[in-house]
């Protein structure tokens, strides 16, 4: 059982969700996580235990933190910034100088009890958000910050190239906004479910410029700003492909390797080139966790099962790093066999 510290909670986890993150170090790595090298912020070297998108009970509360907090249900988003540095003091605390994540660098969720900071998280159960939709939150403050960095406008046309996890969700905050979006993918499947999330037109992955073409033609058009969310050399030649003069390409996706960009187009077109890495938890976690319980019929079409620990490995960051799976995995630390998810509104497990 884990002890918390001043500032802290201690959570009964509800529910965790698995990302890309979690797939790449299991099958690629340890890259991230400090399991072979000691990192340098918190100190964990060797075996860790992962889960940084997570919701959880209260069940007690470290030295300095209000006791209010005993009993209610939290999301939290899992980064843990100094507040100190030239970087949080300018509201980038994503970029801070002594960052670390509960789940990254940090034992972390996939457990009965996990300690997390106080102030990376959220009562939930006032927004009608039970553990699983709660779990949302997180990967959803990706998209939002993305969204934010792209400063797209209500009515604007955009696309986004890739929805996978956090397209799917990038598409969402985007819509919800009120822009026109464009989804573009190879799987036909993903498709389908960007179009039930808010996306305008759904067009099928195309050599870049027969797709700049059909986004075109369907928005009547060039889209303002761009977002790729592949994460492959394909979809990034296809996104930069569809950027028009003056507009804005917003780099989701990590790529593998070292790209080719052409750095006189980028001038002579007043191109933007933005980047953006995961999120400012003041700024988006909350606008996230809004989002997550603004969708009325809930998110069984993005997370339609929850995994007990035996088999998250098998069918969760195994699957992930195969490829395989549903749009986003979620995994219950209580339970001894899957059930399906329960992420309406107002919905408890």
């Amino acid at each position: 059982m884990p002890v918390p510290g001043s500032g802290e909670l201690l959570l009964r986890v509800g529910t965790v969700g698995l990302c890309g993150t979690d797939a790449h170090e299991f099958g690629h790595g340890p890259t991230m996580f400090p399991i072979l090298r000691r990192h340098p912020v918190t100190g964990h070297l060797g075996p860790m235990v992962i889960g940084h998108e997570f919701s959880g009970v209260v069940v007690d509360v470290g030295p300095g933190v209000d006791a209010r907090w005993l009993g209610r249900l939290v999301a939290s988003c899992g980064a843990v910034p100094c507040g100190r540095c030239w970087q949080c003091l300018r509201s980038r605390s994503n970029l801070c100088v002594d960052y670390h994540g509960v789940g990254l660098h940090r034992h972390g969720a996939l457990a009965e009890y996990v300690v997390t900071p106080a102030v990376n998280c959220r009562i939930v159960d006032e927004l009608g958000l039970g553990p699983d939709a709660a779990a949302l939150g997180q990967p959803m403050s990706i998209a939002v910050h993305a969204r934010n960095r792209g400063r797209s406008l209500p009515g604007e046309p955009v696309l986004i190239v890739g929805v996978g996890g956090i397209g799917t969700f990038l598409v969402y905050a985007l819509a919800r906004s009120g822009c026109v979006v464009v989804a573009v993918d190879a799987d036909p499947q993903r498709l389908a479910l960007a179009e039930r999330v808010g996306a305008s037109v759904t067009l099928a992955a195309a050599p870049p410029e027969s797709l700049r073409e059909q986004v075109n033609g369907a928005l009547g058009g060039p889209p303002l700003t761009v977002y790729e969310a592949t994460g492959v050399p394909a979809g990034f030649d296809a996104a930069v492909a569809a950027v028009p003069r003056g507009g804005r390409l917003v780099v989701v996706g990590l790529q593998g390797r070292r790209l080719e960009v052409d750095l006189r187009r980028l001038a002579v077109d007043e191109h933007e080139l933005i980047g953006t890495n995961a999120m400012v938890c003041e700024q988006d976690f909350d606008q996230a966790l809004q989002l997550v319980a603004q969708r009325t019929e809930g998110w069984a079409d993005v997370a339609p099962t929850v995994l007990s620990l035996e088999d998250a490995v098998r069918d969760g960051v195994a699957a992930l790093a195969q490829g395989r799976g549903p749009t986003k995995t979620l995994v219950d630390p209580a339970i001894t066999s899957s059930r399906p998810a329960m992420t309406r509104p107002g919905a408890t497990t």
